[in-house]
């Protein structure tokens, strides 16, 4: 099963899986945005750095 990690959204809590996450933006209101493939997004009320540092850290584990 592949690792998933936890990112809380402006509505709760989505997971994530690292391998799938392509891009990670900061929007014009300051939320974090993850572009995963196929074109999903996911919108994040954490910053872009500590959502950038748990993706960084799942891929080290692996």
């Amino acid at each position: 099963m592949a690792k998933l990690i936890e990112v809380k959204s402006l509505g709760g809590t989505n997971f994530v899986r690292p391998d799938r996450v392509i891009a990670i933006q900061t929007s014009a209101t300051g939320s974090t945005v993850i572009v995963l493939e196929g074109g999903a997004v996911v919108n994040s009320s954490e910053t872009t750095l500590a959502v950038a540092a748990r993706l960084r850290a799942a891929e080290d584990e692996q």
